[in-house]
């Protein structure tokens, strides 16, 4: 075998090698690319999984501040007209105005705006009051809310205001087990979405690699 035989050979084998390496990296970039499928996945179901528990958070909460005032209080509906300063920060409240309950027992106690001294009402009259939002103008506030009424301290008060239909007729016993119902389903659909897009991101990733 002569010289020039032998450096053919060494010169095709070096390039089989070299080939070889090449097609590895080439692989290798090729399952690193399908990876990003799984990957993707599996972040979009815990990412909806943390939504959801974040919704069912919010909605327990929301249950256990409104569950002092189930079956003691009323609903009245309050349309905007105005705002004024904030009594304990720079910012602003609105102003509504509504119908008292046509309700004797919103006699029985005197009445606390936020606007002015409390006094005796009439059932069924009208009245502004403050409500409980704050910010920076007109337009961070509703144009039409629902006010919460409950007595605290023997007066009768709006203790939250909240958007239209917040907080439908009243707030009972039967409104607060709902609203914890309502968490529980969330955080069982968070769990599932969150366990079920890990699943199927390792199923992915199995079938594509």
């Amino acid at each position: 075998m002569t010289e020039e035989t032998t450096d053919r050979q060494d010169t095709f084998f070096a390039f089989d090698d070299e080939q070889d390496e090449t097609d590895e990296r080439d692989s290798g970039r090729a399952r690193r690319s399908i990876a990003w499928k799984p990957t993707a996945v599996g972040l979009l179901g815990l990412l909806l999984g943390l939504v959801l528990a974040v919704s069912a958070a919010l909605a327990w909460d929301d249950s256990r501040r409104l569950a002092g005032y189930a079956d003691r209080s009323w609903v009245i509906s309050g349309q905007y007209q105005d705002l004024t300063n904030d009594l304990q920060t720079k910012t602003y409240n609105p102003i509504y105005r509504g119908v008292l309950p046509a309700d004797e027992a919103v006699t029985e106690q005197p009445f606390d705006s936020g606007l002015a001294d409390p006094r005796v009402p009439e059932a069924g009259e009208e009245i502004v009051f403050r409500g409980t939002q704050t910010g920076s103008g007109e337009g961070d506030f509703h144009q039409e809310s629902d006010a919460l009424l409950a007595v605290e301290e023997g007066t009768l008060q709006v203790v939250e205001t909240a958007a239209a239909g917040e907080f439908g007729d009243g707030v009972t016993a039967g409104t607060i087990t709902w609203q914890r119902v309502q968490a529980g389903l969330l955080l069982l659909a968070g769990l599932g979405a969150a366990g079920g897009g890990v699943w199927f991101a390792r199923r992915l990733y199995r079938r594509e690699s």
